[in-house]
């Protein structure tokens, strides 16, 4: 049984979250890198390389290492975590009313490490299966365009979630091309085997709501110590 809470940031790291370069990193192209907050495309075989390093560095020091790819996949095992997911992912408001429509049983089947590399990686409509809909789509807008853009900066486990104490925030993100982050995490922390029934709380953001410009990023709250917490910065 884990025992889950961060009450230093000074501590001794013990067990972290990272997400490894991937999908939605070989994504990026000069076109779209800035909309997705990259300033540029990446080297992305270095990046997995580098990031293996460090991994097996923390490894090598005892720390237990959580990659986001692998929880998501194991999340997406449960039924209901998945439609969790898809029924706020894949929406009328998002894909179209007749897109989410024939496209959901084709997600609902998806081997759940494809779908996880997929809700990281991004869809693109050429990717759709062979579906009225799918011509339809890349006639109008193009195959290469996405359906569901990827979320590259999931490489940043600090932001959408944070451990304050006993409890974890899942983030509402200032900028779009962050803002599924949150659900997916919201997700891990739900219905993954690890944390669904663990001792803690989430203390905010465990909500469908729109919290308008109440945004907030991990890296701007501190767990001072002795059950203080300080937010050095929120919103833009």
């Amino acid at each position: 049984m884990h025992e889950f809470g961060v009450h230093s940031e000074v501590g001794k790291l013990r067990t972290v979250m990272v997400c490894r370069p991937g999908l939605a990193h070989q994504r990026l192209t000069p076109g779209n890198c800035h909309d997705l907050l990259f300033d540029d495309v990446i080297w992305v075989q270095e990046a997995q390389k580098d990031h293996y390093d460090f991994v097996l560095k923390m490894q090598e020091r005892g720390v237990e290492v959580l990659e986001f790819h692998g929880l998501l996949a194991e999340t997406l095992e449960n039924k209901e975590a998945r439609e969790f997911i898809l029924d706020r992912r894949v929406t009328p408001n998002s894909v179209g009313a007749g897109t989410a429509e024939a496209i959901r049983p084709w997600l609902d089947e998806m081997p759940s490490k494809k779908l996880a590399e997929h809700l990281i990686g991004g869809f693109a409509i050429s990717e759709l299966p062979d579906i009225e809909v799918k011509s339809m789509l890349a006639e109008a807008f193009g195959g290469t365009e996405f359906l569901l853009p990827p979320v590259p900066n999931t490489l940043f486990q600090r932001d959408p979630s944070c451990w304050i104490y006993n409890g974890v925030t899942c983030n509402p993100m200032f900028w779009p091309a962050r803002k599924p982050e949150s659900l997916l995490q919201r997700a891990v922390y739900k219905f993954h085997p690890m944390f669904k029934g663990g001792d803690f709380r989430i203390w905010w953001g465990d909500s469908d709501e729109d919290h308008g410009s109440a945004t907030m990023e991990g890296g701007d709250v501190m767990p001072v110590g002795k059950g203080i917490y300080r937010t050095i910065h929120l919103g833009a």
